[in-house]
């Protein structure tokens, strides 16, 4: 009967002990991050360790609030490299629906803005099947126009 007692008292025992440890390692590591060159050591290995980058961008894309901030920081620093620029326009490129999308919600803001409108016109013209097409595009919609 003393051993059922001693055994049950150490089973508590340890259930609590395993229960305390656990709650002090959850505040422990919110505790850590509050230190900069912590955050800096966790943020580190994330980015260096390909797994666990990819578990971080994908709970990253399922929360709007952090897509937005992705978003934001990756279009600005586009804004100020041109390397990463390129990167970006190679990666839309691959997607022609999202490239076409694009395109289109950028058609307002460049009609708006003469400078704008012309180097889009000099990129468009700089392209010979893409300048006829456009041509042939607009004579067809002349033509429409006159028999209506």
């Amino acid at each position: 009967m003393k051993t059922k007692i001693k055994m049950a008292v150490g089973i508590v025992l340890a259930t609590f002990t395993l229960s305390a440890c656990a709650q002090k390692q959850e505040s422990s590591v919110k505790d850590m991050l509050k230190d900069p060159s912590q955050q800096d050591e966790v943020l580190t290995l994330m980015v260096e360790d390909h797994d666990l980058g990819k578990k971080y961008i994908t709970k990253m894309m399922d929360n709007d609030h952090a897509t937005g901030m992705m978003v934001d920081e990756l279009v600005n620093a586009a804004a100020n490299d041109t390397i990463l620029a390129g990167k970006l326009s190679d990666m839309i490129s691959r997607y022609p629906d999202l490239m076409l999308l694009t395109t289109h919600h950028f058609m307002p803001v460049i009609a708006n803005d003469s400078l704008l409108s012309d180097t889009f016109c000099d990129h468009t013209l700089e392209h010979k099947d893409l300048e006829k097409a456009m041509h042939n595009k607009m004579e067809y919609k002349k033509s429409m126009e006159k028999n209506h």
